[in-house]
């Protein structure tokens, strides 16, 4: 009897144990799958950290990079930041990019370890990482040289290209419409506005201190304006007295170009350029005045932004000394009007605008210099020629400024 009793309790701890080790099966591979999960989660966070360095890295280049470069810019930025373990395999790093968003993706699988127990030899790997930026808009005043002197060496043909491949390199890079306006503003010894403003209350007909071969009236009026009242003449204050109000008067040649306000309309902007014409002498001060007044938010024009984010720029080309503007004409001229130009520079960086300045064969190097908003933004062109040069590297500097704001 108490033989088969032995053999008994013997029988129930083999059943026992052979029950524990059946039931405990699925335990094991509960844990092992959770175990096995959290190296996956740990693993995603280590790529996450990869990717979001590598997508911030190339975010702003990706507007300057071909689709091949930037695959190339965003695979070492993720390899510097990331080596897989030997159990890890991820495809191919996905690179897209929408406007002002890069989206970088990867997935894979990661071989698993007690999961394997189970069946199920990996598990999927997947992470996304997604980098925008707020690319300021920009406003850009040319302000160009057209007196008589442009006609020489194949200068005017040379700045109306320049001119134009400049406005086609901005309007490629631009995201959105409102995104980069242009005025255009073509100078001589005065600037043309048109006569839609004649009846503006900011405009002035009298031949109070004016030549009086340029007094005109309202009705007779063709759209030009000689300097302002001084100090106003350097000036963007709003035209809201007789002293600063803007004086039209007769035009002195019949050709000078209109100005073109700010605008996201880049067909008016190229109709401008395209209408240019050699004619007059040389009054740079209201060349870069006017510039300063399209680019501001007074009167005459206000087409400016009213946003804090908003980059202002202005390209001063000019080939020659100031030799007439109302104050002063003749040999002796250039000792008159200069420093009012230096004052206009000086205004118009004052009030945050970056000034380029191009000199083309003549003028003044130590005022253009002085004028420009730091030395590297000073381009001395020796020949025509040089001028589609100087515009490149024009839009190359305000394309980084854009991309470093």
């Amino acid at each position: 009897m108490q033989a088969k009793l032995s053999r008994f309790r013997s029988d129930i701890r083999a059943n026992v144990a052979l029950l524990f080790s059946l039931a405990a099966l699925p335990v094991f591979g509960v844990v092992g799958a959770a175990v096995d999960y959290t190296r996956v989660s740990r693993i995603q966070v280590q790529i996450q950290a990869a990717l979001d360095s590598a997508s911030l890295a190339v975010a702003k280049d990706s507007r300057t990079l071909s689709a091949s470069g930037l695959q190339e810019a965003a695979n070492r930025a993720f390899a510097g930041n990331f080596t897989p373990p030997a159990d890890l395999t991820l495809g191919t790093l996905g690179v897209t990019r929408d406007g002002n968003t890069i989206r970088l993706a990867v997935s894979g699988s990661l071989q698993t370890t007690i999961a394997a127990t189970l069946g199920v030899s990996s598990m999927p790997v997947s992470v996304i990482s997604q980098t925008s930026w707020n690319e300021p808009k920009i406003e850009i005043a040319l302000v160009l040289d057209n007196t008589g002197s442009m006609a020489w060496s194949g200068k005017m043909a040379a700045l109306k290209a320049a001119a134009l491949d400049l406005i086609s390199e901005l309007e490629a890079t631009r995201v959105s419409a409102d995104q980069v306006k242009i005025a255009v503003v073509p100078f001589a010894t005065q600037v043309n506005i048109g006569t839609a403003y004649r009846n503006e209350t900011w405009m002035r007909f009298d031949g109070t201190g004016i030549d009086s071969t340029l007094v005109t009236t309202k009705s007779a009026w063709t759209g030009c304006l000689t300097d302002r009242d001084q100090p106003a003449d350097t000036t963007d204050a709003a035209p809201t007295s007789s002293a600063t109000r803007y004086r039209g008067v007769k035009c002195a040649t019949s050709s000078l170009a209109a100005v073109q306000p700010l605008a996201t309309n880049f067909t008016a902007a190229r109709a401008a350029i395209n209408a240019m014409q050699p004619t007059g002498n040389t009054n740079i001060t209201i060349g870069v005045q006017m510039g300063l007044a399209v680019l501001s938010s007074a009167l005459p024009f206000q087409q400016t932004g009213t946003s804090s984010d908003v980059l202002r720029y202005m390209i001063l080309l000019t080939d020659g000394d100031n030799t007439q503007s109302r104050y002063a004409s003749g040999s002796g001229a250039a000792g008159q009007i200069d420093p009012r130009t230096q004052m206009a520079c000086t205004v118009v960086k004052a009030a945050g605008i970056t000034l380029f300045t191009v000199r083309v064969i003549e003028g003044n190097q130590t005022l253009l210099r002085a004028c420009a908003t730091d030395p590297s933004m000073y381009f001395n062109v020796t020949s025509s020629g040089g001028i589609g040069d100087a515009f490149k590297a024009i839009t190359s500097m305000i394309k980084r400024m854009r991309l470093s704001a």
